[in-house]
């Protein structure tokens, strides 16, 4: 009698798994094989010896089959793809790449939603990018996985997270940028980071959330960060009024419609329209400069007539010093 070609493969990558979630001190609950429909095995958390009324479940593959050098691959049956969208408990996805030593996790709640839509009705391959911020290994499941499964930030260094703001790989960038908003936006050297990125990156590799970033440190009182200290706050916000037509039109380019009435996303941004003395000077500048797009323009636009109709409530988005004097007119 044989046993299946593959077990010692799928137990290596189950023990792999459980080493790494024992040792974080977190309980791993293994599925007996006789009741896995989709899920081997499930993760109470644990931290700092305090048991989270949280557990989420795990589908493993090991093998080379399921990888290659920078992706992961992991089959679903069209039945799978319902279980783990409809199932009570979040499920991931662990690939473990057995020529790395390494596992890399997929959020297949999410990924069978997306596909249940689309599908044909049969079953499908869902492929994801191995990134800086998927590793399953022991330190990124502690100081990453626990803390994104609390709702938290993950616990990441301050220049670890400036490296991720400037990847080319959106999800690592996003992250990176959500990390230093969250856990170092106390640090001038986050938004110098936050700031050159937003300069420096081609507007599809931005999302709203990066202006959004910078609004929130100028001060909105709505969403603004207002425990930044205010010699950190003057410095960062000293950078950002140096911006001229080309970022703020970068800024209105990421705005999906031209609603800018609160609490919409152009509201959110409400500090970068109207920051400086100079504001009105570059919305017009925008407005009649035909290498901008003709949507960014109308934006444009639009701000500014809203700002030669009520220049007195514009007053409030000065970060510049001049709401102390008079603005220019146009």
């Amino acid at each position: 009698m044989k046993t299946r070609t593959n077990f010692s493969t799928e137990r290596v990558g189950v023990n792999h798994i459980r080493t790494i979630v024992e040792n974080a001190g977190c309980f791993f609950k293994e599925v007996d094989l006789l009741y896995d429909v989709g899920h081997d095995a499930s993760v109470v958390l644990v931290v700092d010896n305090h048991v989270h009324a949280k557990e989420i479940a795990l589908q493993i593959k090991s093998g080379s089959s399921f990888v290659k050098s920078h992706q992961c691959r992991f089959p679903a049956s069209s039945a799978h793809l319902e279980y783990w969208a409809k199932h009570d408990l979040l499920t991931l996805g662990v690939v473990y790449d057995p020529e790395e030593q390494v596992a890399y996790w997929v959020d297949l709640r999410e990924e069978s939603k997306i596909r249940i839509g689309a599908r044909s009705g049969t079953g499908t391959s869902i492929s994801f990018e191995k990134s800086a911020w998927n590793r399953f290994d022991r330190d990124q499941f502690s100081s990453i996985l626990v803390p994104m499964l609390l709702g938290e930030a993950p616990l990441l260094s301050l220049n670890t997270a400036c490296d991720w703001l400037n990847s080319a790989e959106m999800s690592t960038h996003h992250l990176g940028l959500r990390i230093l908003c969250a856990r170092h936006r106390q640090s001038m050297s986050a938004w110098q980071s936050i700031i050159d990125a937003f300069r420096a990156r081609p507007l599809d590799a931005l999302t709203a959330d990066t202006p959004i970033a910078i609004a929130r440190m100028l001060g909105h009182d709505d969403i603004g960060f207002h425990d930044i200290p205010q010699s950190v706050r003057s410095d960062a916000v000293a950078l950002a009024l140096d911006f001229g037509p080309h970022e703020i039109a970068k800024a209105l380019a990421l705005v999906e419609d031209s609603d800018f009435e609160r609490p919409s996303l152009g509201y959110s941004m409400m500090p970068l329209w109207g920051m400086t003395a100079r504001s009105p000077q570059i919305l017009a500048s925008i407005m009649d400069d035909a290498r901008f797009d003709g949507a960014v323009r109308r934006k444009a636009a639009g701000l500014l007539g809203w700002y030669r109709n009520d220049p007195e409530w514009w007053r409030f988005w000065l970060r510049d010093g001049s709401d102390k004097t008079d603005r220019p007119s146009l």
